[in-house]
C-alpha cells in the first residue's frame, strides 16, 4: 500500500481524525493510517460511536474496523459483545458513558470492533497517558462530526480533517467551509510571552488584557454580563473561554475598534465564515492559548446521500484554496 497519510503526521500522537458531517470519511482515513502503521502498537478510541455497519443516526453504511493482534483499543464495556477476536482487559478508567464504564482492551488476535469512548475532552488526555503506559506507540483518536461538535473532540497536536460530498451538494461551499476550517486552525498563541502566561492562567469566562498582558477592568452590566459596547477604545486583547458564535464576533466587528479575540483554541470558534471575514475587516485578529495543526485533508468527493463530485476537480479546487496537503484516502 502507498504511504499517503503516514508521512504527513510524522511522529505525532495523538492523531485526531476529524470530520466537518457524518460520512465524511473519518472512517475511511482512519483505516488508512492504520494500515500504514501496521508495524506500530496503536491506541484506538472514538470520541462517538464507530465501527459499527449502519450509522445509527443517517442509516447509512459505515466501514468497520479491524484491528491486529496487541492493538489497545478503549470502549464502553457494553460494546465488547460486538467486538469479535479474544480481548484482554488491560485497565479500567473509571469513565462512564451509557454504555457502561470505558474499558482498555488488548487484542490478542485480529479481530473486529467498535469504539465508544470517552465523549468529554477532558477524559482524552488520561486516556492517552494510559494508552502510552501499556505500550502503545501512537493514539489515534476518532473526533467529531459535523461543525458544531469540534469544540468536543478534545484535538490534540495534530489532526486529520475529513471534506466531502456529504457536507453539500455545491462543490464550491463544501471548498469554502473546508478553507475556514484550515483558517481557524491555523491560529497561533500571542507572540507576548507575558500575554501567553496571562491567557494560560485565565480560569474565568472573559477576560481583558493589554497587549502585554497587563489585566484591564471588563465592564460588567448589573447580571454580570460583558457590556461590548463599551469596551475600551485602545488595543486590548479579549479572552473568551467557551464558543464563540457568531453574534459575538459580529458584536466586536461594529465596535469601531480593532482588538484581539482569544480563544481556547480553535475548535471554539463555532461561528461562520460570513461573521469571521466581518471581524477580521475590521482590523481585530485572533490567537489561541493551544494551537492546533491539521497534517492534511482528506477528500471524500462521494456523498452518502447519492450525489458526487469529480474527484480530479474536487482535490484540486481544495489544493488551491488552502495551503495544506490534501489527498483521497481511497487510493491504492
Amino acid at each position: 500500500m502507498k504511504k499517503l497519510l503516514a508521512p504527513l503526521v510524522g511522529d505525532a500522537s495523538p492523531v485526531t481524525v476529524i470530520g466537518l458531517c457524518k460520512n465524511a470519511g473519518k472512517t475511511t482515513a482512519m483505516r488508512r493510517l492504520m494500515a500504514e502503521l501496521e508495524e506500530e502498537c496503536l491506541g484506538l478510541t472514538s470520541v462517538g460511536r464507530d465501527g459499527e455497519a449502519t450509522d445509527l443516526v443517517t442509516g447509512t453504511e459505515k466501514p468497520d474496523l479491524y484491528i491486529k493482534k496487541g492493538d489497545l483499543f478503549a470502549t464502553g464495556r457494553g460494546m465488547m459483545r460486538l467486538c469479535d477476536g479474544t480481548l484482554e482487559v488491560a485497565a479500567l478508567t473509571g469513565v462512564m458513558t451509557p454504555v457502561g464504564e470505558v474499558v482498555v482492551f488488548r487484542a490478542l488476535s485480529d479481530g473486529y470492533v467498535q469504539l465508544a469512548g470517552p465523549s468529554a475532552a477532558g477524559q482524552l488526555p488520561p486516556l492517552c497517558d494510559c494508552f502510552q503506559s501499556l505500550g502503545a506507540d501512537r493514539v489515534i483518536i476518532d473526533g467529531a462530526a459535523g461543525r458544531k461538535s469540534l469544540a468536543g473532540t478534545g484535538a490534540a497536536g495534530t489532526a486529520l480533517l475529513c471534506t466531502g460530498a456529504s457536507l453539500d451538494r455545491d462543490m464550491g461551499q463544501v471548498v469554502a467551509e473546508t478553507a475556514h476550517i484550515c483558517r481557524l486552525f491555523s491560529a497561533r498563541r500571542p507572540d507576548s510571552a507575558p500575554l501567553c502566561a496571562a491567557l494560560d492562567a485565565c480560569e474565568g469566562r472573559f477576560a481583558l488584557f493589554r497587549p502585554d498582558g497587563e489585566p484591564m477592568e471588563l465592564p460588567l452590566d448589573e447580571g454580570g454580563q460583558p457590556r461590548w459596547g463599551k469596551l475600551p477604545r485602545e488595543r486590548c486583547v479579549l479572552w473568551v473561554a467557551g464558543g464563540v458564535t457568531d453574534p459575538l464576533l459580529k458584536t466586536l466587528a461594529r465596535r469601531g475598534a480593532p482588538l484581539t479575540l482569544a480563544a481556547a483554541d480553535a475548535t471554539h470558534i463555532l461561528a461562520g465564515r460570513a461573521a469571521m471575514d466581518l471581524f477580521l475587516r475590521s482590523g481585530s485578529r485572533l490567537v489561541v492559548r493551544r494551537e492546533l495543526t491539521i497534517a492534511a485533508v482528506g477528500a471524500n468527493p462521494w456523498s452518502a446521500y447519492g450525489w458526487h463530485f469529480d474527484p480530479g476537480r474536487f482535490a484540486a479546487e481544495l489544493r488551491a484554496a488552502i495551503d495544506l496537503p490534501v489527498v483521497n484516502v481511497k487510493e491504492g
